[in-house]
């Protein structure tokens, strides 16, 4: 016989929901790609005795989601979001400063999607005016402004200036786009 739906389980249909408050413990993806073990204190969810499903709430998910980054040592949500509003910069100029899309920039803020390794890396370097100085100059150099007379940079023509990137890397590497200035 089947329980009302308000008591069974969504996963096999006949287990009691018992609510659990304490320590969550689920394993994730570590910052190496395996797998790591993460225990979040102080969260509330449901759990079937029958089939040993574990349902989240809202609150629950988030809670986990803020502990995966924290072990992951990504920025929160709300620091990014607060890196954000420091600048004076909607998300559409987030995004076009990180040369990213809106949405994924809007879903890292949100807290619904993390950013990555490298992306993270960018985002605390945001925080060092010089790096939006260089970043800026960038972009008004892809934009076909090139007589900046403050410029600390000097597109490079030749690639093959740097013999000693390998192929590949000169195609790809920054450092074939542009060089320091002396």
């Amino acid at each position: 016989m089947r329980k009302e739906k308000s008591d069974a389980c969504p996963v096999c249909g006949v287990g009691d929901l018992k609510r659990i408050t304490g320590e969550f413990t689920t394993e994730v993806e570590g910052p190496d790609g395996r797998p790591m073990k993460l225990s979040v204190p102080g969260v509330t969810w449901r759990h079937c005795a029958s089939c040993g499903e574990d349902l989240l709430d809202d609150n629950a998910s988030k809670a986990i989601t803020k502990a995966h980054r924290a072990a992951l040592k990504l920025l929160p949500a709300e620091e990014i979001h607060s890196l954000r509003q420091g600048l004076g910069k909607t998300q559409a100029q987030m995004s076009e400063l990180l040369g990213i899309g809106e949405k994924t920039y809007s879903r890292w803020e949100s807290g619904t999607h993390f950013q990555s390794e490298a992306f993270d890396r960018y985002l605390r370097l945001l925080q060092v005016p010089e790096v939006l100085d260089a970043l800026n100059e960038i972009r008004l150099f892809k934009e076909g402004s090139t007589d900046s007379p403050t410029s600390t940079f000097t597109y490079v023509e030749a690639v093959e200036a740097y013999e000693h990137v390998g192929e590949c890397s000169r195609r790809s590497a920054p450092a074939c786009w542009f060089a320091a200035s002396a």
